[in-house]
């Protein structure tokens, strides 16, 4: 990592810093320190390697040291962290109140979604009329039915010794066009007319009315030119809408690593990697203790858990968010932890809280299982049991459809902090986060170490 030199006085926990830049002024510890200077307020964060600076909109104030009263949480109930306002360490007080303002805030872009949506839509509204339109006219026209069992001949002129156009059939229809002669009637054939007795046929009314159907049509001709007019409008708007949000949403994180550290975090990314991909990965939710162990299958305690299935190597907090590394992500229930390389970031619903890893404690075990659901493919099975067992520990009879269920051994993970973070995250392969959880283990020791040669 490079450094810059500069030059700087201290007296407690000020300290005065002279550089090409101009003279700058500084309080807290290492670690966790506030800088204010010409180029803006800044907070600094630095352990052994990793530094990351994030500018901090409004005046620079001292913030109050707050105080937690960290509830006591009953492991044989409920398994939840405290409430996420109260989990964020002193160390991360100031970034954790700058991105919680930041969320606090309403995006504009998305604001003006609904309002850039309805225009057009009230605009095709008022350019589309309705109207009827005629399918059918209404008829009113006399037939002439053919009423003989033999038919009827159809002549070309009205005397029986003219030629014959067309034998009708019992029943056949024709359209009447002449009805003057009192022995024929002349009558429509599909390309001419011909002439048919009167005593053959009966003469009927037919009448139909007229049938309409709706129809839009449209009334604005002007509307393709209006739509193009306002797409030419709505797209540079959108673009300066996102970079106002953009100005006044976004959160940059920036880590300057040297080679010997980019090595290590490599690792940091490695092990989440390996932990991942087990092929089953819970969270605990509740847990209790029961004494009717022949109907649990033995069991002592009943742990309620759902399917951790939100993992990420990469994702971020909120859409403005910026960084140049890759940040790992596991989705609990109703809860988000993000893995910065000094801190763990927790999100719960739009609200943020932060603990370096000092302060957090991850501790793993190995326990027997009963599993009921469907058996992971990389699950250590130990023994077995039944779902309903007696007292040596074989099948009770008494129960119908007694299911054979396998023991198995999994990794149980436990995170805490004195900030009152308690959640707990169980893997199907044995050791899966052993090594992401050494890890986080070291980062802390080693923020540890730097802080105290700093008191």
């Amino acid at each position: 990592m490079g450094w810059s030199y500069r030059k700087s006085f201290s007296a407690g926990p000020f300290r005065i810093n002279f550089s090409k830049k101009g003279i700058s002024y500084s309080m807290g510890v290492k670690g966790a320190r506030i800088n204010v200077g010409p180029g803006g307020t800044y907070v600094n964060l630095s352990t052994h390697g990793i530094s990351y600076r994030q500018k901090i909109s409004g005046p620079a104030s001292p913030l109050p040291r707050p105080v937690y009263e960290v509830q006591p949480v009953d492991t044989a109930n409920n398994i939840t962290s405290a409430a996420v306002e109260e989990l964020t360490d002193t160390d991360s007080l100031a970034f954790i109140t700058e991105l919680n303002q930041k969320c606090a805030k309403i995006s504009y872009a998305r604001v003006a979604k609904l309002p850039l949506l309805i225009i057009p839509l009230i605009v095709l509204f008022f350019s589309f009329g309705k109207r009827d339109r005629i399918v059918q006219p209404a008829v009113d026209s006399t037939i002439v039915i053919i009423r003989t069992f033999n038919g009827a001949n159809i002549r070309k002129e009205p005397n029986r010794k003219s030629p014959v156009l067309q034998t009708a059939d019992y029943g056949q229809k024709f359209a009447l066009q002449d009805s003057s002669n009192q022995q024929w009637l002349k009558v429509r054939l599909s390309d001419s007319s011909g002439y048919v007795n009167r005593e053959l046929v009966e003469i009927n009314q037919l009448f139909s009315e007229e049938v309409r159907e709706g129809e839009t049509y449209l009334v604005n001709e002007y509307l393709g030119y209006e739509i193009a007019l306002y797409m030419l409008c709505l797209i540079p708007f959108i673009r300066w809408l996102k970079k106002l949000d953009m100005q006044r949403l976004s959160i940059e994180l920036h880590y300057d690593m040297d080679d010997k550290y980019r090595q290590v975090y490599q690792q940091f990314k490695t092990h989440f990697v390996t932990f991942s991909r087990s092929s089953r990965i819970w969270q605990y939710l509740n847990a209790q203790g029961t004494a009717d162990y022949k109907r649990n299958g033995g069991a002592g305690k009943l742990i309620r858990r759902v399917r951790i299935a939100g993992l990420s190597e990469n994702k971020m907090p909120v859409p403005y968010f910026v960084a140049n590394v890759a940040i790992p992500c596991i989705s609990l229930h109703k809860m988000e932890l993000y893995f910065l390389p000094e801190r763990l970031l927790i999100k719960r619903g739009s609200t943020f809280a932060a603990v370096f890893y000092k302060n957090l404690h991850i501790t793993g075990l190995v326990s027997n299982f009963i599993e009921s659901e469907m058996l992971p493919q990389d699950a250590q099975v130990v023994s077995y049991t039944w779902q309903y067992v007696n007292k040596a520990g074989g099948p009770d009879k008494r129960f119908n459809h007694n299911r054979r269920l396998p023991v198995c051994a999994y990794s149980e993970y436990t995170f805490t902090s004195g900030t009152g973070i308690f959640e707990i995250i169980a893997t199907s392969k044995l050791s899966a986060m052993d090594d992401f959880m050494d890890f986080i283990g070291k980062i802390g020791v080693l923020q540890s170490r730097v802080e105290g040669c700093y008191q």
